[in-house]
């Protein structure tokens, strides 16, 4: 494992030719359009019948983005009933823990059946950067904190040295500075730790606003996920519908990929196609709560596509380099 942690020391080619390579890498069976997270399958310390109830705990959890659902009664039946959703056990052994893997989703279902939302499995990346650490911290243990508090709340989380993020060590990081690493890093919003006198202080930068949450190590982790699943739910409750968008700026197939995972990442939309692909542009229809308003609002908030002035339809976005 990497110890250096503080800072943390963590033109087109022929048109039918390149629609072929377009399609063929957006729908190849190894391509990845988004970040989507594990739910079922959960590392835990207990064993037996305490076992399977912990790892439906955790699940629930991941599953609603919800750390309070963990002790809400209205999920007490599933916790009692966690056995029948076990589909694997590996028996931890030496000081690894057991791993237990649910049916995710049977537990989706059951919890959707229940009347009680759900955060899409597929989230925002979150680039994680400490610039100033209160005195003290270790960096191989608030690393691990990071990742394991990341883990059980399904929070994609990439850990990042101040300088390979491009981000000065020792200093106050300004929202612009925050999403540029972002973008650089292939991340879709910054998490940034700086020492608040003993204890933390992590800013959460979204290309709109800054959430502080301050407390321990892992304070900036749970508020991310809080604050992310809720969004989404406040996104995600519109009726669905289709709509385009043209983007500039795409000059090569990873710009395509990019653009089109970006899109699906994004939590009102459902799906993401490419229609037409001409000159320095691509024209996408998407599924999206809330239709075009929808598709507005979220493309608000990711700060890869900035609006080009004008009423065109479909509306058009540039993308950021």
């Amino acid at each position: 494992m990497n110890t250096e942690f503080f800072g943390f020391y963590l033109r087109l080619p022929q048109r039918a030719v390149v629609l072929a390579l377009i399609f063929a890498v957006f729908w190849s069976p190894s391509a990845s359009a988004s970040q989507s997270v594990s739910i079922g399958e959960v590392e835990v310390e207990t064993s037996g019948e305490m076992a399977f109830q912990e790892a439906m705990r955790v699940t629930i959890m991941r599953l609603t983005g919800r750390r309070s659902a963990v002790d809400d009664p209205i999920f007490e039946s599933l916790v009692r009933d966690a056995r029948r959703y076990v589909q694997i056990v590996r028996p931890g052994a030496n000081g690894i823990p057991t791993r237990i893997t649910l049916d995710a989703d049977a537990v989706l279902r059951a919890i959707e059946g229940l009347g009680q939302s759900v955060w899409s499995p597929e989230r925002p990346m979150v680039l994680g950067v400490v610039t100033i650490a209160p005195a003290g911290a270790d960096p191989t243990q608030v690393r691990d904190a990071l990742e394991r508090a990341a883990s059980e709340r399904g929070l994609p989380l990439r850990l990042s040295a101040a300088a390979s993020a491009g981000l000065a060590s020792g200093r106050v990081v300004d929202p612009e500075a925050a999403i540029d690493a972002a973008r650089r890093s292939g991340a879709d919003v910054a998490l940034i730790g700086e020492a608040d006198g003993e204890e933390w202080q992590w800013t959460l930068f979204d290309g709109v606003t800054a959430t502080v949450f301050q407390g321990g190590p892992t304070a900036g982790v749970e508020g991310a996920a809080d604050t992310l699943a809720l969004n989404s739910f406040a996104t995600v409750s519109r009726p669905v519908s289709e709509t385009e968008l043209r983007i500039d700026g795409v000059l090569s197939l990873k710009d395509y990929s990019e653009v089109r995972r970006m899109l699906i990442a994004l939590p009102a939309v459902k799906s993401a196609e490419l229609v037409i692909a001409e000159g320095d542009g691509a024209v996408f229809r998407v599924e999206v709560a809330g239709g075009a308003a929808g598709l507005a609002e979220v493309l608000a908030v990711q700060p890869r596509f900035s609006r080009e002035s004008g009423r065109e339809s479909p509306p058009r976005y540039r993308l950021r380099r």
